[in-house]
């Protein structure tokens, strides 16, 4: 190698040496507010899976023992951790960086005299909310900065999927509301239900529109092979 070129090849490691990597990974839309829009919710994720932790461990003492729900929260804090470690993921590999914050104590307790469900569903499900709108202000951020990539991340991983969990608690908190009305044994059926679905709401296709499709088409070829 020529001495030209060596010289060449040490001025272009000086000057690499010096550089910002990231932002030559980052596009121009990725801006600051992107990205601090996008730390605000990983930390949302994050609270709620404390929040859900918690919810499902209270559901675990003998003073509660409700296995149904704590199977519901664990599956609940679960989604919310990966949800977090994912976009923290997509952050890094868009060129940002990751800023965690302190997650607060969650304020909530499982009532156990008498064990009622109806303030700790509500929490849950204004919980769960809360991660909806905030991906809703994600998404306009996105969408204000001409990020396409982002927008379509949040819209086919996140939105969907976290519009279904708001109306499902919406309607696990009816049923606890309902069956709190009259004492007895709805809770331990409710319960019940949770623990052989393994958390999974039982009504929850009913409220997915794939499901709906699905039993729709059901329905056609079944008519069809009626009429052939």
């Amino acid at each position: 190698m020529s001495g030209s070129g060596t010289e060449k090849v040490q001025e272009n490691l000086k000057k690499f040496s010096a550089e910002n990597i990231d932002s030559y990974v980052q596009a121009s839309t990725f801006t600051d507010d992107i990205q601090d829009a996008i730390r605000q919710h990983i930390q949302t994720e994050y609270k709620a899976w404390f929040f859900f932790r918690k919810l499902g461990a209270d559901c675990l003492r003998s003073n509660v023992s409700l296995h149904g729900f704590a199977a519901l929260w664990k599956r609940s804090a679960q989604e919310a951790f990966a949800d977090a470690t994912w976009l923290e993921s997509y952050l890094v590999q868009r060129g940002g960086r990751a800023k965690p914050s302190d997650i607060p104590a969650p304020d909530i307790e499982w009532p156990d005299d008498p064990v009622d469900p109806v303030q700790p569903v509500y929490a849950a499900l204004q919980t769960e909310k809360e991660i909806l709108e905030d991906l809703h202000r994600l998404c306009a951020a996105a969408e204000k900065a001409d990020d396409n990539a982002l927008e379509d991340a949040i819209e086919s991983r996140f939105l969907r999927k976290e519009t279904r969990h708001v109306k499902d608690l919406g309607d696990l908190l009816q049923q606890c509301v309902r069956i709190s009305k009259q004492a007895g044994h709805g809770l331990y059926h409710l319960d019940k239900e949770l623990r052989a679905n393994n958390g999974v709401v039982p009504w929850a296709s009913f409220n997915d529109p794939d499901k709906s499709d699905e039993l729709l088409r059901g329905v056609v070829a079944d008519l069809y092979k009626s009429a052939v």
